[in-house]
């Protein structure tokens, strides 16, 4: 008996601002195999992109109900569900993508991200710590874990985390704003303050520094000698590396 399969092709238009997911009903007799897979998941890649997320969403579903073995397929789709906020359903992939390749940094990091968005700390910290211990000098994850861990009230292996993020992401301002906090509740008050300060030192706009030296009874110049601040757009720049070296 023939069956119907979904065969999935990605066209970019001449004028090349919109990417489209075209299905064209196929007569095939089996199973699209894994390189099928990986073409959908390229191809919702584009379309995800473009702005057309239910819509890549659901071509990846569709394809992983046929070839549930895919790799590449499984973890877009759990990427995709983290970028449009759908938590519990990312949170279901991700476990499954950690499953099939358990030194997955990143997606042991997304992972932490969804577990703390529905309100599972200890669950977030655990993948947390383990996105660190597969990727040591990521010092954008080891910021993530500070942050977690100073939600969670665990002040001490924050301010630990807090300076290997400083070690590892010197340029990245929000390291030194989770070691500002960091030291803040270990009672290091000098401590917090010249981390804030070094925030400021690449973001002379960033607001979590400037409302903490504010409560600190501090400012952006009260430390003698500070070098020059770095340009705004820069500092931008340097924030925006959070969510891209990942």
């Amino acid at each position: 008996m023939r069956r119907i399969a979904l065969e999935s092709l990605l066209l970019i238009s001449v004028c090349g601002a919109v990417a489209i997911l075209v299905t064209v009903l196929v007569m095939d007799a089996q199973k699209p195999d894994l390189r099928f897979a990986q073409q959908v998941a390229a191809g919702a890649q584009k379309l995800f992109e473009s702005g057309q997320r239910e819509a890549a969403i659901s071509a990846l579903d569709e394809v992983l109900q046929r070839t549930p073995e895919s790799l590449v397929a499984r973890r877009e789709l759990a990427m995709e569900l983290v970028a449009s906020g759908q938590w519990a359903e990312a949170a279901t992939q991700l476990r499954l993508v950690l499953s099939a390749s358990p030194r997955d940094a990143s997606a042991a990091r997304k992972l932490a991200e969804a577990l703390e968005r529905l309100g599972d700390l200890r669950g977030a910290i655990t993948y947390s710590r383990l996105a660190c211990r597969l990727d040591p000098e990521n010092g954008v994850y080891w910021i993530r874990l500070a942050a977690t861990l100073l939600r969670s009230g665990d002040h001490e292996e924050a301010l630990r985390a807090a300076q290997r993020a400083v070690r590892y992401a010197a340029g990245v301002p929000e390291a030194y704003v989770q070691l500002g906090f960091a030291k803040w509740q270990a009672g290091d008050m000098a401590g917090a303050k010249s981390a804030f300060l070094d925030a400021l030192d690449l973001d002379p706009r960033n607001l979590p520094a400037l409302d903490a030296l504010r409560k600190l009874g501090a400012g952006p110049a009260s430390r003698p000698g500070r070098p020059g601040s770095a340009p705004l757009e820069s500092a931008r720049l340097i924030s925006n590396r959070l969510d891209s070296v990942e």
